[in-house]
């Protein structure tokens, strides 16, 4: 039995092309067991199938052929890497429970520490009392951003700072107040007027329900954050604000809402 395999044999055992396999020698991910000198044709052994197949799990998961790169050079132990794979888990984690709330569509409301990453974010302040007000803020400056041609993050949703502290004392209310809205840009190369927000631990509340429920959210919050002694470092932040002109067909009793405060110490 030969001990070697075709490319085409291992294509077919890993369900991926042939531009495939080579794209990831050419990534320097792969080095086939045999290449004859005279042909060029590759052959390819166990170890190499069973190495494909992980390169393909990684990739599965969301990471990039570079962050598989780095992981082998680190022989595993890079925490640069570690720190990434955490973050995508967040995201994934995050629109897990968001999906999983709307699919339930009970009543639920929980409470967490969470480390927030740095924003780099297109932002500008405005005044309103409402929801719609915020929405329609927030519109006129994801438009703006898009038409500055700011290169948009992917990976983290819209949020509005409420510079409003009155949750802190239960008596949030439908009153006017300032607040800042933030379009998360990719952190290369952002236009000079770009606001950085710099990474921190924060207290998050996850809320599901009637957006009618919003001040009593906010006021709950507040009140968990009393009894708990935190002391907040910062303004509140709603983590995102998109729903009505992309989930234009969410019904408004069926919303999940993310806040986050960031904390001392």
């Amino acid at each position: 039995m030969d001990k070697f395999f075709a490319i085409h044999q291992v294509c077919q055992s890993c369900g991926l092309s042939r531009s495939t396999i080579l794209r990831m020698e050419d990534r320097g991910l792969l080095k086939p067991a045999f290449i004859d000198p005279k042909t060029g044709v590759r052959r390819y052994d166990n170890n190499n199938v069973a190495q494909i197949m992980q390169i393909k799990r990684f990739l599965d998961m969301g990471l990039t052929y570079d962050d598989v790169v780095l992981y082998y050079q680190s022989g595993g132990t890079s925490r640069k890497l570690l720190a990434q794979v955490e973050a995508k888990y967040l995201r994934f984690k995050r629109a897990y429970e968001d999906i999983t709330l709307r699919v339930d569509k009970r009543e639920h409301l929980s409470f967490e520490f969470v480390e927030l990453p740095e924003y780099v974010c297109y932002a500008r302040e405005f005044r309103g009392a409402t929801v719609e007000d915020s929405y329609r803020a927030m519109y006129r400056l994801h438009h703006e951003a898009v038409e500055k041609g700011c290169h948009l993050s992917a990976t983290e949703p819209l949020f509005v700072i409420q510079e409003r502290t009155e949750y802190l004392e239960g008596k949030f209310s439908d009153t006017p107040g300032d607040f800042i809205c933030c379009v998360p840009l990719e952190p290369e190369d952002p236009p000079a007027e770009a606001t950085v927000y710099p990474p921190c631990r924060g207290f998050s509340c996850l809320g599901y329900g009637d957006y009618s429920q919003r001040n009593a959210l906010y006021n709950e919050f507040g009140r968990e954050i009393r009894e708990r002694g935190l002391k907040p470092a910062g303004h509140l932040r709603v983590l995102g604000l998109v729903a009505p002109y992309v989930g234009r067909d969410i019904s408004p009793t069926n919303f999940v809402t993310r806040l986050v405060v960031p904390i001392e110490g």
